[in-house]
């Protein structure tokens, strides 16, 4: 038998925002998310609490189950990141690596965006 192919896609990375996002708000530690299988240019969207600091809901979440890694209850924003802030493809290695991984049912709910 061969060894099982390792799949990137629905994993769960740490990163620091400073290096994907262009705004003026950088959260360390980050949590996102893998949505294809390349190492070289990865696609990553982020995970984000499901109510913000003044405790109102985010409407354009898609709600994702509890994980050991996620404090609190999150959902994924849809907005996809291709290339990191200086425009350069995002690699697996400026990643931080977690143990979990995205079930098969919340892996079905982000399968559209690209």
């Amino acid at each position: 038998m061969g060894r099982k192919k390792r799949y990137i896609k629905g994993k769960i990375y740490i990163v620091n925002d400073y290096y994907l996002s262009r705004d003026n708000y950088y959260k360390p530690n980050r949590k996102v998310v893998a949505i294809n299988n390349d190492k070289n240019k990865l696609r990553l969207v982020k995970i984000m609490g499901l109510q913000n600091n003044n405790g109102k809901r985010r409407k354009s979440l898609i709600p994702i189950e509890n994980y050991s890694c996620l404090t609190k209850p999150s959902g994924i924003h849809p907005k996809v990141y291709k290339v990191n802030r200086w425009n350069g493809y995002i690699k697996e290695t400026k990643l931080i690596k977690t143990n979990c991984r995205l079930n098969k049912w919340d892996l079905k709910k982000i399968s559209h965006l690209r």
